[in-house]
């Protein structure tokens, strides 16, 4: 009988040996990061298909299908996995990202500059230079991003003009929308447009706060004569849009992914092993069956 598990013991060494294991990796790594950045995903197999969230209690078909770098704003844990088939998938991976942005940025000054416009000034107090991208200036009815890769250095000033009816104060803030620092622009308003324009529709969530007295508020009929000049609403920020071209996963995913991380990245027995199995199984037990018999 021993003779029948010393084979069974070499039956499943190329179970384990041969097996494919698909892995994928996730750039940059795990870490805390001062600007944002774009997260790239490397299966070690071409034909894999890599999917990835942000929710680590979620379920593998609320992934989202990767097909390109993900620009990540905000501090986030991130799940992601690769999958050819379910006999060839990946570990679901987590990586945790911590992004804190610099408090050396401050609105330095802001006045009231030419037709509806605030002049603002921004600068770095502190001794390293600060990667302005993705950051934003914000009027009651102008949300300004600051372009990707401008960089501010240590202890200078960058001016800013920004849509701005008088009536509103003027806030900073970092990628992640954490308001970083809030101004009163000075001065009064020069020009007034005559154009006619529709009322324009902000976001509650953003506006930022009014603080001017009457007296320095301007009349109705001024203020709808410059909205005109605004952005349209399509334009205007919205707190949900943290993540960019993320694509829906376009298949059951249940259907060739695991559910959860336990159970994720085991080794499958290839079917051509199971036949191997029982043939042997079979043909030893027959053998045994022969010899009893012809000692009888």
């Amino acid at each position: 009988m021993h003779k029948i598990y010393f084979s069974l013991f070499f039956l499943f060494i190329p179970t384990s040996v041969f097996a494919e294991k698909l892995d994928v990796i996730a750039t940059p790594q795990s870490g805390t990061y001062h600007t944002p950045f774009y997260i790239t995903l490397t299966p070690t197999e071409s034909g894999a298909k890599t999917f990835y969230s942000f929710k680590p209690d979620g379920y593998p078909q609320d992934a989202f299908l990767y097909e390109n770098p993900i620009l990540l704003k905000h501090s986030s844990p991130f799940i992601y996995f690769s999958i050819i088939n379910t006999a060839n998938e990946s570990k679901i991976k987590q990586n945790n990202y911590v992004l804190e942005y610099s408090s050396d940025i401050h609105l330095e000054s802001a006045n009231i500059f030419g037709s509806w416009q605030a002049e603002v000034v921004l600068v770095n107090s502190g001794s390293e230079s600060v990667n302005m991208g993705f950051w934003h200036i914000q009027s009651e009815f102008e949300d300004l991003e600051i372009p990707e890769g401008m960089i501010l250095s240590s202890f200078s000033r960058q001016k800013f003009y920004l849509k701005y009816t008088g009536n509103s104060s003027v806030v900073l803030r970092s990628p992640d929308n954490e308001e970083k620092d809030i101004i009163i622009p000075q001065g009064f308003v020069k020009e007034v447009s005559r154009t006619l324009s529709k009322k324009p529709i902000v976001s509650t969530s953003i506006v930022p706060r009014k603080t001017l007295s009457i007296e320095e508020i301007p009349t109705k009929t001024e203020v709808s004569s410059v909205l005109s000049e605004i952005k349209s609403p399509e334009d205007s920020f919205s707190l949900e849009q943290k993540t960019e071209d993320i694509t829906p996963v376009s298949f059951d995913i249940n259907q060739v992914a695991k559910a959860s991380v336990s159970e994720s990245g085991e080794l499958h027995i290839h079917p051509v092993y199971l036949v191997l199995f029982w043939a042997l199984s079979l043909g030893a037990g027959v053998v045994q069956w022969y010899i009893r018999r012809r000692q009888k």
